[in-house]
């Protein structure tokens, strides 16, 4: 896939940030865009898992947008449900994105990914952006933010996103009562944040994909659902041969 590295500023964020777009090599159906890239890109292996699954017709063509986490500072505050940063997305990176790839104006399957802070973050803004986003991938998100003050908040919405979420988390999550720094604390465990959003989807109608692995909060274990995570967003619309209607063999 070709890719291009783009550097983008933000008003409502006050600094700049790479963004990585890549493009199939035919017209993209589809947009998909990955927050935390610098994680995806290189902890998670997703340029790899993409082009294995594109040459494999596993999934259906997409621009593939990684957004720089800009620096782990900025990180801290930008993902645990900070409304400068979903009006970033909407009001920045799509109108931006829009005129330098105009497919992105006609995609079907608009899907926004993130683990752990950014699941809860792209979580967060497809509910701030009703509209904009079709799917959430969400792996091992930290629902259990502020004392789970996103599941709340959805609870609370008149206007709920109109969109589908897949939720994956270790079973070995479970961690509690951590201090992850001064003002950061994780009163529960990772899977039973995830658990408690995901009850508070299926309350309100909706039908999460929701997964448990056999593993922990790491790298290596989102490398291995992730694949799985793009086949449920972006499904292939590649059609098999019928058998029926090969071509008898010559004799």
């Amino acid at each position: 896939m070709k890719e291009t590295q783009h550097f983008l500023t933000s008003v409502h964020l006050a600094n700049e940030r790479a963004i990585w777009v890549r493009e199939p090599g035919n017209k993209a159906s589809n947009v998909t865009v990955f927050l935390d890239a610098e994680l995806y890109r290189d902890r998670v292996g997703a340029t790899s898992i993409i082009d294995a699954l594109e040459s494999q017709g596993d999934i259906d063509s997409s621009l593939f947008v990684f957004v720089s986490v800009e620096s782990a500072a900025s990180r801290w505050v930008e993902c645990p449900c900070y409304s400068p940063f979903a009006r970033f997305i909407e009001e920045e990176l799509f109108p931006w994105l829009e005129r330098a790839y105009p497919s992105a104006l006609e995609a079907q399957e608009r899907v926004i990914a993130g683990l752990s802070y950014t699941g809860l973050t792209a979580a967060y803004v497809s509910m701030m952006c009703p509209s904009r986003f079709t799917k959430v991938i969400a792996q091992s998100g930290s629902f259990w933010s502020n004392d789970c003050w996103i599941i709340d908040y959805f609870e609370t919405l008149d206007r709920k996103p109109k969109t589908e979420f897949y939720l994956d988390v270790g079973l070995r999550e479970t961690q509690e009562n951590v201090l992850h720094k001064e003002d950061v604390f994780q009163a529960v465990s990772q899977i039973e944040g995830v658990k408690r959003f995901r009850d508070a989807l299926l309350r309100h109608g909706y039908q999460p994909h929701y997964v448990e692995f056999d593993g922990g909060h790491d790298f290596a274990a989102w490398s291995l659902t992730l694949p799985d995570a793009l086949r449920w967003a972006l499904p292939s619309t590649r059609t098999e041969p019928d058998p029926a209607n090969a071509a008898e063999p010559h004799r």
